[in-house]
C-alpha cells in the first residue's frame, strides 16, 4: 500500500471511530498510537472521541440555543445525541451542519409529537441564513419618487440576497420572542402566519409579520412580474381603489427597510 493510500485508510478508520463511538480498545487503528506520557492509548482516544461528540454539540448549541432552552436540558441533549447519529458530519465546515434538524424533529418519535419543534428550528435556521446571506447594493425611496409614470407598469423588483418568506402553522415567533426575553412562552397554538425576513443596512436580522397583500406582492414579484401584474393580483381579493396606494405603500415600507436591492423598468 502506497503512503498515501495508508494515510487515507488510517483517516478513515479514526473518523469511524468517532462517529460510531467505539470504545477505544476496540479501534482497529490503535496499534498505531504511540503510547507516551503519563496517559495511556485508551484515554487518549477517549479524549478525541469525547471532543469529536462535544464540537458537534456546541455547533447545534450555537445555531438553536433558543431550541435549547425551550426543550430543557435533558431532552435537549437527547435531541443532539439523537441527531448526531442519525446526521453526521459529511463537510470540513459546521456552518450547516444542524440544517436536517427540522425534518429530523418532525420526523423523530419523540419530537415529532411536538410540531412547533421543528417550527422552532427552521425559523432559527432562517434567521442565521439571513445574517450570513450576501450582501449588495439596496434600492433607495429616492428612486421610486423619480421613476417616470410611463415606467411604473413595467416596474420588477430584485429583493436583497436575505429576504426570505417563512410561513408558519404554529406560534413559534411568539415562543421565540418570550425566551429571548427571558419570559415564560405561550402555549403552543396552531395559527398560520406569514414573517418577512432580511438584514438590514446596519447587518442586523429582522423580521416582521407579513399580510395578504405584502405577501402577495412579494411571491409575484419574485415570480418575475411587473407593477402591472402583480396589481391585478392584489385586484383577486382587494377593491380595485385600495390597490395602489396599499402597493405603493408596501413598496415605501420595503425600500425604507432595506428589502428591495434594485428596481428595474423598461417601458
Amino acid at each position: 500500500m502506497r503512503m498515501n493510500d495508508n494515510l487515507a485508510q488510517q483517516q478513515k478508520e479514526f473518523l469511524s471511530f468517532l462517529k460510531c463511538k467505539l470504545p477505544p480498545e476496540q479501534a482497529s487503528f490503535r496499534h498505531q498510537v504511540e503510547d507516551i506520557g503519563n496517559i495511556d492509548i485508551n484515554t487518549r482516544l477517549g479524549i478525541y472521541q469525547n471532543a469529536y461528540q462535544v464540537r458537534l454539540e456546541e455547533t447545534i448549541d450555537t445555531d438553536h440555543n433558543t431550541l435549547g432552552v425551550y426543550l430543557g436540558e435533558e431532552l435537549y441533549d437527547l435531541m443532539m445525541t439523537e441527531y448526531i447519529a442519525c446526521h453526521p458530519s459529511h463537510q470540513f465546515s459546521l456552518r450547516h451542519f444542524s440544517q436536517q434538524l427540522p425534518n429530523f424533529l418532525s420526523s423523530h418519535a419523540i419530537f415529532s409529537e411536538h410540531p412547533q419543534l421543528s417550527e422552532l428550528a427552521r425559523f432559527e435556521q432562517r434567521l442565521l441564513n439571513a445574517f450570513d446571506a450576501a450582501d449588495s447594493e439596496r434600492a433607495s425611496f429616492e428612486s421610486l419618487k423619480e421613476l417616470p409614470p410611463q415606467h411604473w407598469p413595467e416596474l420588477k423588483l430584485r429583493f436583497h440576497p436575505s429576504v426570505q418568506l417563512l410561513e408558519n402553522h404554529w406560534n413559534v415567533v411568539e415562543i421565540y420572542k418570550a425566551l429571548k426575553n427571558d419570559q415564560t412562552p405561550p402555549d403552543a397554538i396552531q395559527d398560520k402566519n406569514n414573517w418577512l425576513l432580511w438584514r438590514n443596512a446596519e447587518n442586523l436580522t429582522e423580521f416582521r409579520p407579513i399580510n395578504k397583500a405584502a405577501y402577495t406582492m412579494l411571491v409575484s414579484f419574485q415570480k418575475g412580474l411587473n407593477f402591472a401584474g402583480v396589481c391585478q393580483n392584489l385586484l383577486e381579493f382587494m377593491p380595485e381603489q385600495e390597490v395602489s396606494n396599499t402597493a405603493l405603500e408596501i413598496l415605501a415600507y420595503w425600500l425604507n427597510s432595506g428589502v428591495i436591492a434594485r428596481m428595474v423598468s423598461q417601458p
